[in-house]
């Protein structure tokens, strides 16, 4: 198979990115991006995890390329969405809190392969990934695979599943359904054009639910009480929980990402039967991690630590791309958007502030970049910069507590144990004054591009779903 082409830099883009768009290749790949909802990186046995809990993404890791510290823009799954399809950073792009839309002038990465004579597909678990919230613009198809209804979208098929009882929005089991609606489209979809398939794989998300045999799969041997049922409820589940009873909670986690491993790999052997990954560049990625007590909480959408932000990130495209490459330098959810775009000869948007970053998967350089981190739901003012050697963290309020300045040395202190009060460090001061300047003008060229998210046509019953879920703090989100 040909080996893809040093296609020339045409242009720089904004915000200090440096990139620039490929000449087009004589025949474009399909495009598969999968985003697995919550999914720690180092929960992964491709990332080093003692438990075989990854056996089909770890065969892509060892036939591609492993990027060894990818991070989000956020820790919960509506802004990573965001800024996923976009390339902007949440004070670009806006999306940042419930009730609010992704503004219709931004141009989405779907939008951008469909101007260019792709076929655009996806298929979605969660309610964030609704069109209320605007993430579907530019998809042919954009399939929701939730609860009872998958492929009606209307409003009040929308209301007739949110009045569903609660144990549905927390027990949801979307894999099985996302296989089967993926493999129809395999056989129906348009066959003269190239393919953007995005799959949103929702069910290691919490409720922790796996269905057998990887209900038992990691702790076969646990007589407790504790189950995975409430997560974020249950009072029990807490920081003083007896640790044995937290293990069991975390193997009942590894069971739902050995359960959706499964369904990835149903999912890709449907595509390759078809011939339709002969050529395709596949991505595997999430939105954000999840919180098992490491700074005293549980779940995500509160903070910006490591557990919530870091996700793995795989590429896969034999003949292209290297088998077993691992990449150390660190990348961004925003580089995804410019790196696909390219692959498929695409100009990014000049507003991007991702870049390409297959010359690294290829094993080429690039100037080191820092990654701006950011939590706005619910009233929170959190931000930082993250770069491989340290965190300068603005929590703002965290646990409705007002708390100073801090940073991390991530080097000696990769678990963010010891945190170091702002101030003498020249290191972090200067992380603090390069945060401020980078949301700063990530906020600016919000403005420039139309002044951010529209407010979303969330209705009561959507809502309710989501505050179900753990979401939204009450019935209006206050």
């Amino acid at each position: 198979m040909r080996r893809r082409s040093h296609w020339l830099l045409a242009g720089a883009l904004a915000a200090g990115a440096g990139l620039g768009c490929r000449e087009e290749p004589a025949a474009r790949p399909n495009l598969v991006l999968v985003s697995i909802d919550s999914l720690r990186y180092d929960h992964l046995h491709a990332y080093g995890y003692a438990r075989e809990t990854s056996p089909t993404i770890d065969r892509l890791a060892r036939e591609g390329v492993r990027f060894e510290s990818a991070v989000s823009t956020t820790s919960w799954t509506l802004p990573a969405h965001a800024a996923l399809f976009t390339g902007l950073y949440d004070s670009s792009h806006g999306l940042v809190d419930n009730g609010q839309r992704l503004a219709p002038g931004l141009a989405t990465l779907a939008e951008r392969l469909a101007q260019a004579g792709y076929h655009t597909a996806g298929f979605f678990g969660g309610p964030y990934l609704h069109p209320t919230f605007g993430l579907g613009d530019g998809f042919e198809v954009w399939q929701s695979c939730m609860t009872a209804v998958p492929g009606d979208l209307s409003d009040a098929a929308l209301r007739d599943e949110s009045r569903a009882p609660k144990a549905r929005s927390h027990g949801d089991v979307t894999g099985p359904r996302t296989l089967e609606a993926v493999t129809r489209w395999a056989g129906e979809r348009p066959s003269d054009r190239p393919f953007f398939l995005f799959l949103h794989l929702w069910d290691v998300h919490y409720d922790f639910i796996p269905p057998p045999p990887y209900d038992r799969l990691f702790d076969p041997d646990y007589r407790g009480t504790i189950s995975g049922v409430d997560f974020m409820g249950n009072p029990a589940v807490g920081p003083a929980m007896d640790p044995r009873d937290r293990d069991h909670l975390i193997a009942l986690y590894d069971g739902e990402i050995r359960f959706t491993d499964a369904i990835l790999g149903e999912i890709l052997a449907a595509l390759r039967e078809r011939g339709l990954l002969e050529d395709a560049l596949i991505v595997v990625t999430a939105d954000h991690g999840e919180e098992f007590f490491e700074h005293g909480g549980k779940g995500h959408q509160k903070t910006l630590f490591d557990e919530v932000v870091r996700v793995p990130l795989i590429l896969h495209w034999p003949g292209r791309l290297p088998a077993g490459r691992v990449v150390r330098d660190q990348v961004r959810a925003v580089d995804l958007a410019p790196s696909l775009l390219a692959a498929a000869g695409v100009p990014a948007q000049p507003a991007m502030q991702g870049r390409d970053i297959l010359p690294l998967a290829e094993g080429g350089a690039l100037p080191p970049r820092a990654a701006l981190l950011e939590l706005y739901a619910d009233g929170r003012d959190q931000r930082a910069l993250r770069t491989l050697e340290l965190k300068a963290y603005a929590p703002g309020r965290l646990r409705d507590r007002v708390l100073p300045d801090f940073g991390y040395d991530l080097v000696q202190d990769p678990r963010e144990r010891a945190a170091r009060r702002r101030g003498g460090d020249a290191r972090f001061e200067a992380a603090f004054a390069e945060l401020e300047a980078t949301r700063a003008a990530a906020s600016a060229l919000r403005a420039e591009l139309g002044g951010g998210a529209a407010a979303a046509g969330v209705d009561g019953e959507l809502r309710e779903r989501l505050r179900e879920l753990g979401y939204v703090d009450g019935p209006e989100g206050e």
